[in-house]
């Protein structure tokens, strides 16, 4: 049974395994960001930083009240407020560091503190200094099974039968960059299919099931061909919002479009 608690800001469901515990973080910030801990026997594991104040301050009182401790956490693509990670080991792969220290995660994390201000801690921007392997990695006795996708990965939990990525979100619009980044996201979804995945985790969305992969999967297919047949960035757009009128993020098809069509 999942259980959901409200927070000084934000909300925690927590889903029991048995052997861990998983505590997916709701922030209800601007962004739409969530942020997720696994807790094992004896330590906790925390996965992407929440990235305003408030949040980070709901997020610390909540590890606290969980009574073990947390000396790790796993950063892909949110390295905003690291002022409150200052005792823990940080991870991540050697491409997310680079994006993270001055790579890509580091220009959307700036873009970000200038839009929104200091509430926004992209003036605390994590330091990656331990490193994971592609494959399987042990953080406080919990296994994690990590894939490089370049300047991030995702972050496979066994024992949730379970994998975080950046961003799913069954009805909302996703950053494409070109057609072969579109091919890619397909077969990395359809990865997803095979491995059978009850959960899938991402920054910014509710935990979702395998629904949300099907759907997402029908979304880029469909993108694909709006895009071969479309002339102008602006028939794009109007055609994608044609085709799924009740998606949100209309921003993320903004970028999308800015992307296939610069080239």
């Amino acid at each position: 049974m999942n259980t959901t608690k409200n927070l000084s800001a934000g909300t925690v469901t927590v889903y029991d395994f048995g052997k861990i515990k998983l505590h997916a973080y709701d922030t209800k910030d601007a962004l739409c960001d969530a942020a997720f801990i696994v807790e094992g026997g004896n330590a906790l594991v925390g996965i992407e930083l929440p990235a305003f104040t408030e949040n980070l301050d709901a997020w610390k009182e909540y590890i606290a009240s969980l009574k073990k401790p947390m000396n790790d956490i796993i950063i892909s693509d949110h390295p905003a407020g690291a002022d409150y990670i200052k005792e823990m080991n940080v991870w991540g792969t050697e491409n997310a560091k680079k994006s993270v220290s001055g790579g890509t995660a580091f220009g959307i994390t700036q873009g970000l503190l200038k839009a929104f201000g200091p509430a926004f801690r992209g003036n605390f921007v994590a330091s990656i200094k331990n490193i994971l392997l592609e494959g399987k990695n042990t953080i406080a006795g919990i296994d994690f099974v990590i894939y490089d996708r370049g300047s991030s990965f995702d972050v496979e939990i066994p024992a949730a039968n379970a994998i975080y990525t950046h961003m799913l979100g069954k009805y909302v619009h996703s950053i494409i960059g070109s057609d072969a980044h579109a091919a890619a996201m397909i077969e990395i979804l359809e990865s997803y299919q095979k491995a059978g995945y009850k959960y899938i985790l991402s920054s910014h969305a509710n935990v979702e099931e395998q629904d949300a992969v099907t759907e997402k999967i029908a979304y880029v297919k469909k993108l694909r061909r709006l895009a071969a047949q479309c002339k102008t960035r602006e028939e794009f757009i109007c055609a994608a919002e044609k085709a799924f009128p009740d998606y949100a993020g209309k921003n993320y098809l903004e970028m999308t479009a800015g992307n296939l069509y610069s080239l």
